[in-house]
């Protein structure tokens, strides 16, 4: 049970060592979940970020905890649009597609679950944990387009490769939209969904799917209140759920750092709105993953 379909496990071993990543995969491995979606921000970094959960399953001492992690663990690769990877978009996309194409041939034993492009896309959130430090007033328009070119480059890319893409868009619909009209491939999931009803029905329309992470279970403002209702509203078939670890633990951990295992809480919170089982929620988002990534 309780699948996560994203996460950056590689953020928490480099904030916290091998040993508590060992930890993390050992209490995720208790729930036997179906699969975990391992993601990066950088052009290359998948070689890393293979090794860190290989030598963190060589650290745990269950057996049967080292095989549910090696089955369940995926993979995706992607570029955030910090103001480098904007600036050197051209060359880190370039640099990107022959990772992936490196990665598929290496024979490693994980070769073959790299199943998705991302996470990429637009982030205007200034004020965002994921980006401190970055310069609002530095993307100035001519910024702005260039962002969108990175995300429009992976876009292609996952096109290009048949491969579903996950979306990060953050206070940036109408970019978000300008890139997706113009590439025209929207086979993928919005991740973390932070927007309204109005625009979660554009997404569906255009047949993505989507992600709630620990944001979800907020409460006490109107945009909270008005993603409990998109919750109840959206498709079965088109619901995935996250963690986006290490950041945005849900309730009741907010304002901790969060973990893959921290994911039963926003199953919880989706199984009271949705007036479901966990274990019929649980087996909705498996499908789902078994759709989308082709599993």
């Amino acid at each position: 049970m309780y699948t996560d379909t994203l996460f950056n496990f590689s953020k928490i071993v480099d904030e916290q060592g091998l040993d508590q990543g060992a930890e993390v995969l050992a209490a995720m491995a208790k729930n036997e979940p179906f699969f975990g979606l391992d993601t990066g921000i950088r052009e290359n970094d998948i070689w890393n970020r293979v090794e860190n959960i290989r030598q963190c399953i060589d650290l745990l001492e269950d057996e049967k905890h080292q095989k549910i992690v090696r089955d369940m663990i995926h993979f995706s690769a992607g570029i955030m649009p910090d103001m480098d990877s904007v600036e050197n978009r051209f060359a880190a996309v370039e640099t990107l597609e022959q990772t992936i194409m490196d990665f598929r041939d290496s024979g490693d034993e994980f070769a073959d679950r790299l199943c998705a492009i991302g996470p990429c896309g637009i982030d205007h959130d200034w004020d965002s944990v994921e980006y401190e430090g970055r310069e609002h007033d530095y993307f100035d328009k001519h910024m702005i387009d260039d962002e969108k070119d990175l995300f429009a480059l992976q876009l292609t890319l996952a096109k290009k490769l048949d491969m579903p893409l996950i979306l990060h868009s953050r206070k940036g619909f109408k970019d978000t939209v300008d890139v997706l009209k113009a590439v025209k491939w929207n086979r993928g999931v919005v991740h973390g969904f932070a927007y309204t009803q109005a625009e979660l029905e554009f997404f569906l329309d255009l047949g993505w799917y989507i992600s709630f992470s620990g944001t979800v279970t907020y409460g006490g403002k109107k945009n909270f209140s008005d993603m409990a209702e998109m919750v109840e509203y959206i498709p079965r078939d088109r619901l995935l759920i996250e963690t986006d670890s290490p950041y945005y633990a849900p309730i009741p951990l907010k304002n901790t750092t969060n973990e893959p295992a921290n994911i039963k809480y926003i199953y919880e919170y989706i199984v009271s709105k949705r007036n479901m089982s966990s274990r019929k929620i649980s087996e909705i988002v498996d499908n789902n993953c078994k759709k989308l990534f082709g599993l």
